[in-house]
């Protein structure tokens, strides 16, 4: 099994759907009315040895836990209100640089730790559970329709190049180390995104190529991505090169960008561009059915981003944290 079939089965045992509950599991984030307001609800974690390794310091592992979680958010239209932090340390000296971690990127996000629970354990682990409010109605992974256009925010393949640079003790390009340690959740973006009326929105966790599945499959839709349009700065392309990675195929597979994934019309994207100040790039388009990915106009086979319980990744992937159907 993998982890869609765990969630999947899961999902099948859960009790009747209480009234207040407007989206289950199945997307970023849950969404439920409580008070007359609309709140997007997440968690994540984050394992030592899986998710990272010692080349990752206590306070990056706590700061990224709250950041992932704040993705999934952004990519709900939401914004981030509060957090419940709980973990395990093999020391205390340990769990307690993890939460400055997490005081600094609850500084940073504008988010409020209500508390959460520590204990021993023989690995840092983290876990982060996210409460969000909505502006206005949330984007879905559901609402993509033939005729739309697939765009990404910012740039893609920097944070697997920055793990790359990592495995192999490397610590430069340091933009590259910091986009891999400290993710950018496009909060703003995906506000802006759910009032302009962008139909769908998912954060690249896994990698482009296994979320935009995710995509296709919740709105019953295909879609074709061309990877020749994947945005990647000259950094990110020299490091992929000088370490044997197709810099296309890293930025398609590599995950943990958390960037934004939308499927929208070209107008609503171009609007989003300009009153964002990011750049949002079209990659491909939603179709009736089928999922294609094409580089030098040829149709690529086989191509995946992470499975998180499998012991090895697909090929020019990397180990992404985990961010996927929620519970």
């Amino acid at each position: 099994m993998d982890e869609f079939e765990v969630i999947h089965r899961f999902s099948g045992d859960l009790p009747v759907q209480p009234p207040e509950v407007l989206v289950p599991i199945g997307d970023d984030c849950a969404v439920v009315r409580l008070g007359g307001t609309e709140w997007v609800a997440a968690a994540d974690m984050l394992v030592s040895g899986y998710h990272f390794e010692d080349w990752a310091a206590p306070e990056d592992v706590g700061y990224k836990a709250v950041a992932v979680n704040v993705s999934d958010v952004a990519a709900m239209g939401g914004r981030p209100r509060f957090v419940l932090v709980s973990g395990g340390s093999p020391d205390p000296e340990t769990a307690l640089r993890c939460m400055n971690g997490v005081a600094e990127a609850c500084q940073e996000f504008g988010v409020y730790p209500l508390g959460g629970d520590t204990t021993r354990a023989d690995a840092l682990t983290v876990d982060v559970s996210i409460l969000g409010e909505l502006p206005g109605g949330p984007m879905l992974r559901s609402g993509a329709s033939p005729g739309d256009l697939l765009a990404v925010t910012g740039e893609l393949g920097a944070a697997a190049a920055g793990l790359l640079l990592l495995q192999r003790g490397e610590r430069s390009p340091e933009r590259l180390i910091r986009k891999h340690l400290r993710p950018e959740p496009r909060v703003g973006l995906g506000i802006a995104a759910a009032r302009l009326g962008v139909h769908v929105a998912i954060d690249i966790s896994d990698g482009l190529a296994s979320d935009v599945r995710h995509i296709c499959e919740m709105s019953g839709v295909g879609c074709r991505v061309d990877l020749d349009l994947l945005p990647l700065a000259a950094d990110t392309r020299q490091t992929a090169e000088a370490m044997e990675h197709n810099p296309e195929m890293l930025a398609a597979t590599g995950g943990e960008d958390y960037e934004l994934l939308l499927a929208a019309q070209g107008r609503t994207l171009k609007m989003l561009s300009e009153e964002s100040g990011m750049p949002v790039t079209v990659v491909g388009e939603v179709t009736d059915r089928g999922v294609a990915f094409l580089r030098g106009g040829s149709v690529v086979e086989g191509l995946s981003g992470w499975d998180h319980f499998s012991d090895t990744a697909p090929e020019g992937t990397t180990n992404p944290s985990s961010n996927r159907r929620k519970e």
